[in-house]
C-alpha cells in the first residue's frame, strides 16, 4: 500500500512511475538485467466512464536510452487491474523459464509459457486466451522481437494496441515474461454517481456535436497526415524533405477513409478513431488490421518514399505480430535507405537491400530485425547504433534524441517541437507535448525560438497531469475537455479535489523527479540534443523551405526551459527546487 500523501503528490500513472523508479531501481542497473523493474500502472480515473480512461502506462528503465521510459496503451489490462482491486503491477527479477502471468482478482499466478515462446504476438495471444476460455480477459503480450531483446520491441495489448516506444517489450522479454492476462470481477467505486452521470452527459453531448470528433471518426489519425503534409513538416525520405505529394488520396485521410471497412473505439470511448483496413499482400494473402495510425503512415510511407497504403498496412501488421515499434523501425529503415543512397553501407550492412520508393526488402528487414538475424542484428539496436556502425558522418542524419527515434514531425517547421523532442525524458517524443497545436494550428510564430521554453513547459505540465490521471489526449482536443473538466471528473469519481496551484506543483514535481532519475543514470544536458539535420540543414521544400533551428537558437530554448523548471545550466534541479517540491534526498 502506497502512502496516501505520495499518491496525492504524484496523482498516479506517469507521476507515480517517476517516483517509484527512483525508489525501486538501483543506480546503474542494466535495463535488461533482473534488477530492473517494469511496471503497469493505472490512474485514479481508470475504469470509469471518463472519456479516454481506458489506458495504462508501462514504465521502466529503457534499454535504448538508459533513461526513464513511459509507454502508454489502450486495452483492457489496466481496466481489469482496477476491477481486480489493484492500482498497478510491479515486476522485478527474471523467471527461470518462459512464463506468463495471470491475474484473477486475488489469484496471481506465474504459468509455463514454453509452448507459446517463439510465436508471434497474435498467435500467442489467441492461444493463451483460448487456454483461459475467457475472451474478455485483458491481454498484454510480446512477440519474437521482445524475446530477442530488440531495443525497440513493443508490447501488444488486445491485439491491435501497443505500448510502443522505448523498448518496453525488450524489458518484458528479458524477464522471460511472454504475456500478462488480467481479469477482475469487481467495480470501480464512484464518489457521486448521480453528479457524475449528469456531468458526463454534458460531455457526451459536446462530443456528438464536435466537428473535430466527427473528422477523427471518419478518417482516424490520418487526419493528422493532411495537417502535417500541408504544413511542410511531414518526414519524407528520412527527413530530407517536409512534403510528399504522392500521399494524396493514398496515405492521407481520404485514402484511409476510402480503404477502411469500419471504425472501432476503445472501451467506452465517445470519440472513436480506430479504422479497420482490409487489403491483399503481393502474394495474394488477405489481411485485416486496425490502422495504420498516422505515425505508421508517415514512417513507413512518406519517410520511405512509398505511397502504397496497403503496403504500409501490411508492414504495420507484420510489426504488430512480431512486436516491433513501427516508429523506430520505419526510422531505422529510412536511415539505411539514405546511407545506401549516399553509398555509405559497407560490410554486413550491405545486406540491407532497401531503397527509397521501393517496398522490396522492407518486410524481410523487419523479420530479420525481430529475429536478430543477419543485418537485422544491427538494426535491432536502433538508429543511434547504426550511425555509429556506419560512421562517415552519418550521425548528422540519424534522426533520434537520447537514442529514441524521431516520430512523424519535422521540427524545422515548428521550432518548439525540436525542444520538446530534446527534453522529453524518454527521448524524441510527440506525446509529452505537441507544439504544432500552437505553431501550426494556432497563431504562435513557428520559426522563432522566442518564448518556446515557456510554451513547451506549459504543454508538458498539462500532459503531466493527463498522463498521471492516464486519460487519452484525443478527447482533450476533440470534445474538447479542459483541465477544469478533468478536475470535476476527479472530484465526482474519487472525491478528490486539487487547486490549480496544487496541480501545477504536481506537474513540476513529476518532471523533476524523472529528471533526477535520468541524471542519476548518467544523462546530462548533452543528451538533450537534436541531430545536425535539424540544427544546420535548411528545409529544402514546402512552407518551411530555408528553415532550420540553428545550434544557437536551440541552446536559447534549452536554457529558457531549464530556468523555468528551476534546473541549473547543466539541466540539474537546484537544491531550492528540490526543497520546494519535497524531493530532497529522494532516489539516492
Amino acid at each position: 500500500m502506497l502512502p496516501s500523501e505520495m499518491v496525492r503528490a504524484y496523482v498516479g500513472g506517469r507521476g507515480l512511475a517517476g517516483r517509484l523508479l527512483l525508489d525501486y531501481v538501483p543506480m546503474g542497473t542494466d535495463a535488461l538485467g533482473p534488477e530492473n523493474v517494469i511496471m503497469w500502472l493505472t490512474g485514479p480515473l481508470t475504469g470509469t466512464l471518463v472519456p479516454g480512461a481506458t489506458k495504462h502506462v508501462v514504465a521502466t528503465k529503457s534499454p535504448v536510452s538508459g533513461a526513464f521510459v513511459d509507454s502508454y496503451s489502450s486495452g483492457k489490462v489496466g481496466i481489469h487491474l482496477k476491477y481486480a482491486g489493484y492500482d498497478g503491477l510491479v515486476l522485478k527479477g527474471r523467471a527461470p523459464r518462459p512464463s506468463y502471468l495471470t491475474i484473477s482478482d486475488e489469484a496471481v499466478e506465474m504459468r509455463d509459457a514454453t509452448d507459446v515462446w517463439g510465436l508471434d504476438a497474435v498467435e500467442a495471444g489467441e492461444a493463451l486466451l483460448a487456454r483461459l476460455g475467457d475472451p474478455e480477459v485483458g491481454l498484454a503480450v510480446i512477440g519474437p522481437a521482445g524475446e530477442n531483446l530488440v531495443k525497440f520491441a513493443c508490447i501488444n495489448n488486445d491485439f491491435y494496441r501497443q505500448a510502443g516506444r522505448g523498448g518496453v517489450g525488450a524489458v518484458m522479454g528479458s524477464k522471460n515474461l511472454k504475456a500478462i492476462l488480467a481479469r477482475g470481477s469487481g467495480a470501480v467505486p464512484c464518489h457521486d454517481p448521480e453528479g457524475f452521470m449528469r456531468f458526463h452527459a454534458e460531455k457526451l453531448a459536446a462530443a456528438r456535436s464536435s466537428p473535430a470528433a466527427a473528422a477523427r471518426k471518419r478518417s482516424g489519425t490520418a487526419t493528422t497526415f493532411d495537417v502535417v503534409n500541408a504544413a511542410g513538416m511531414l518526414p519524407t525520405r528520412n527527413f530530407q524533405q517536409g512534403t510528399f505529394p504522392g500521399a494524396k488520396d493514398h496515405l492521407d485521410s481520404n485514402g484511409v477513409a476510402l480503404a477502411s471497412v469500419g471504425t472501432v473505439a476503445c472501451l467506452g470511448c465517445c470519440t472513436p478513431c480506430g479504422k479497420i483496413v482490409e487489403g491483399k499482400s503481393p502474394d495474394g494473402r488477405s489481411f485485416r488490421i486496425e490502422g495504420p495510425e498516422y505515425e505508421t503512415l508517415a514512417m513507413f510511407g512518406s519517410n520511405l518514399g512509398i505511397d502504397d497504403l496497403f503496403f504500409v498496412a501490411e508492414a504495420n501488421m507484420l510489426c504488430d505480430r512480431l512486436g516491433v515499434d513501427t516508429i523506430s523501425m520505419g526510422n531505422a529503415i529510412g536511415f539505411l535507405m539514405e546511407c545506401r543512397e549516399k553509398g555509405l553501407l559497407h560490410g554486413e550492412l550491405e545486406g540491407a537491400r532497401v531503397r527509397f520508393g521501393h517496398p522490396e526488402g522492407i518486410l524481410d528487414l523487419i523479420r530479420s530485425t525481430a529475429s536478430r538475424s543477419g543485418v537485422g542484428n544491427w538494426t535491432a539496436e536502433g538508429v543511434r547504433f547504426l550511425a555509429h556502425k556506419v560512421g562517415a558522418g552519418s550521425d548528422r542524419f540519424a534522426m533520434h534524441s537520447k537514442g529514441l527515434e524521431f516520430p512523424g514531425y519535422d521540427p524545422r517547421r515548428a521550432f518548439g517541437a525540436g525542444l520538446a523532442y530534446a527534453v522529453t525524458p524518454r527521448g524524441a517524443c510527440h506525446r509529452r507535448a505537441w507544439p504544432p497545436a500552437r505553431e501550426v494550428l494556432g497563431n504562435l510564430p513557428p520559426f522563432t525560438t522566442e518564448g518556446k521554453g515557456a510554451m513547451v513547459k506549459e504543454l508538458f505540465d498539462e500532459r503531466n497531469i493527463l498522463h498521471s490521471l492516464i486519460v487519452c489526449d484525443f478527447p482533450t482536443a476533440m470534445i474538447p475537455l479542459k483541465m477544469a473538466d478533468y478536475k470535476q471528473y476527479l472530484y465526482l469519481a474519487c472525491g478528490v479535489e486539487y487547486s490549480d496551484q496544487e496541480l501545477a506543483e504536481v506537474a513540476d514535481r513529476v518532471e523533476t523527479a524523472i529528471r533526477l532519475f535520468n541524471a542519476r543514470e548518467g544523462l546530462t544536458a548533452k543528451d538533450d540534443s537534436l541531430p545536425d539535420r535539424i540544427l544546420r540543414e535548411p528545409m529544402p521544400d514546402g512552407p518551411a523551405q530555408g528553415q532550420c533551428i540553428s545550434p544557437e537558437g536551440f541552446q536559447r530554448m534549452l536554457d529558457d526551459y531549464y530556468r523555468l523548471r528551476g534546473w541549473d545550466e547543466a539541466g540539474i534541479p537546484t537544491p531550492e527546487t528540490l526543497r520546494r517540491l519535497g524531493l530532497e534526498g529522494v532516489g539516492r
